[in-house]
């Protein structure tokens, strides 16, 4: 079926090869599918966010960027062996995988400010799904930005994504993030 593609990239997780990256990324899905330009600038946004993090958490080891599509939807999955998710909520530093058994279902506060919430439900041990609250206030935009407080990546992510997860690997010791963006396709 037309639209439907699998492709891995490998980041070398340097600055300098983060732009060229991205280009290479997005060139590849305007040959498999037709994203329009609203769906492109989304890609870009999560691109730059989760090579940024890479580059941020990775270390030393290569990233991997897995590209796949089908006729409605574009999957980019961020796969390394670097530091795992962590966050404090409510005083508590949470570190995948979780301990214990008693997180599905839970849902946590990760950042916030006037603007919006940045939050995740806690499928498992091993999985988070993101998802943003919005709040009246969107003057608080211009006060985040300036600051870029630690996680405002992920909320940037999220707000372009229509689903975007964590799942740490036990078996393999990797992270992956996973954001989906739907698309409209032209003919």
């Amino acid at each position: 079926m037309p639209g439907e593609s699998f492709k891995k990239f490998v980041f070398t997780n340097n600055a300098d090869a983060l732009y060229p990256l991205s280009v290479d990324i997005i060139d590849h899905l305007k040959q498999q599918v037709s994203p329009d330009e609203a769906a492109i600038q989304k890609l870009r946004m999560v691109l730059i966010e989760l090579l940024t993090n890479a580059i941020k958490h990775s270390g030393n080891n290569e990233t991997i960027i897995e590209v796949s599509t089908t006729a409605h939807s574009i999957n980019l999955k961020k796969t390394d062996q670097g530091n795992t998710f962590a966050f404090t909520t409510d005083g508590v530093k949470l570190e995948w995988p979780l301990p214990g058994n008693h997180h599905m279902g839970r849902v946590v506060s990760i950042y916030g400010d006037n603007n919006c919430t940045l939050k995740g439900n806690l499928e498992n041990n091993w999985s988070i799904n993101f998802f943003i609250e919005e709040h009246a206030d969107t003057e608080a935009m211009d006060n985040a930005i300036t600051s870029l407080p630690e996680h405002f990546g992920l909320m940037i992510i999220t707000k372009a994504c229509d689903n975007f997860t964590y799942k740490f690997d036990i078996d393999t010791c990797t992270n992956n993030f996973i954001a989906t963006i739907n698309t409209v396709t032209s003919n």
